[in-house]
């Protein structure tokens, strides 16, 4: 996996900003670190919202939600949140067996995460 950094950002209809973080490939031990380097730039130019764009990861193990955890807590530390749109079956099989869809809001598309995107003191 060779991440890009082409984040998008827009604007729930409760004014908060986000940063739209596409991914894609498989995020898994060879590209957890490349992928942790890209998310803390995004959380560097000041955005405490993330919604991760998952619909073009074709794979994901452990290592791949350790780095969503840390940037989960990363998100809340500083004030915000972190969501995943696009969750392909795979990889929602790898959260439901870990338990980690009741820890990270999922939505089905990335309009759907953009709208309902979770404030940080709803989703603690």
């Amino acid at each position: 996996m060779n991440f890009k950094l082409r984040i998008r950002t827009a604007e729930t209809p409760q004014g908060q900003k986000l940063a739209i973080v596409p991914l894609e490939g498989r995020f898994d031990a060879k590209a957890a670190s490349e992928a942790r380097q890209l998310l803390q730039q995004v959380l560097d130019f000041g955005y405490t919202n993330l919604l991760i764009d998952m619909s073009a990861v074709t794979f994901m193990d452990s290592s791949g939600l350790g780095v969503l955890i840390s940037a989960l807590r990363k998100c809340r530390a500083a004030g915000g949140n972190l969501g995943l749109c696009g969750v392909p079956e795979s990889v929602a099989l790898v959260l439901r067996l870990t338990s980690m869809e009741k820890v990270l809001t999922c939505f089905d598309d990335l309009e759907t995460g953009i709208a309902n995107f979770p404030t940080a003191s709803s989703a603690r």
